[in-house]
């Protein structure tokens, strides 16, 4: 590690499915990065292949629309099989991590309750967070001994539905004080020793293509879950693009 770089790392989420009795996952996943230059290829060659594909999905007559500004953003429900691999393939060149929940697993209070499902959701994501950091100091990618900065970039609209109260404060409190659970009876230990910057950044998808990877490969891994729900072993092999995982409850 280059210890004369300043430590920062960048993190983009989104969802896919709710924690409610009727659906059976929900899912939370994204990218990691931990260099500007490399976030920043990634944004200009995912725009220059997401362009290639926005004509096929507009309605607008082609001889008549003079720029791709306002085409349809392209959510993972409505690409084509090979659309949706070929953008995989490359979102796999990179960081990527999942948060795979079982509905079935958690209690039916929680599901039914907006606070608690609330509550559930911030845990996760939490956990998710620590769980991208952990795997980070351990390859070698991150010091836990120096400062750190974490970008956090979230999709807005999963915030609206779930009700985040004080992340911030959640996640520095996860990553460098270590927490006591008393809702899963667990002692989370801190991971970072030094200082811990976190600045989170609630983001409309439309106009952050992070976010819309973001969106695609949590589409893919949910669509990936139902497909073989009686087959958990073709599932994970699904899964193995997935750098950092963490299934719950």
């Amino acid at each position: 590690m280059n210890t004369k770089e300043e430590q920062i790392v960048w993190i983009n989420i989104d969802d896919s499915g709710k924690l409610v009795t009727t659906e059976k996952v929900s899912i939370y996943a994204g990218l990691v990065f931990t260099n500007k230059r490399e976030k920043d290829k990634f944004i200009t060659q995912y725009r220059s292949i997401v362009n290639g594909m926005k004509c096929k999905y507009c309605k607008k007559n082609k001889e008549t629309c003079q720029n791709n500004k306002t085409c349809p953003e392209l959510k993972h429900n409505m690409l084509k099989p090979e659309h949706n691999r070929q953008l995989i393939n490359y979102i796999k060149k990179y960081t990527v991590i999942s948060c795979v929940i079982n509905n079935d697993q958690v209690y039916k209070n929680i599901k039914e309750n907006t606070a608690s499902r609330g509550r559930f959701l911030d845990y996760a994501l939490k956990r998710l967070i620590k769980v991208t950091f952990r795997g980070l100091i351990k390859d070698g990618v991150l010091d836990p001994n120096k400062p750190i900065k974490l970008i956090f970039n979230i999709d807005e609209q999963t915030t609206k539905t779930n009700g985040y109260y004080n992340l911030r404060d959640g996640i520095i409190e996860e990553l460098k004080y270590g927490i006591y659970n008393f809702n899963y009876d667990k002692i989370h230990e801190p991971i970072v020793y030094s200082d811990l910057q976190v600045k989170v950044n609630y983001q409309k998808s439309d106009k952050s293509y992070l976010i819309q990877a973001a969106d695609l490969v949590a589409g893919t891994i949910r669509k990936n879950y139902i497909n073989n729900l009686n087959n958990i072993t073709e599932f994970i092999k699904k899964m193995i693009f997935v750098d950092y995982k963490l299934f719950l409850p």
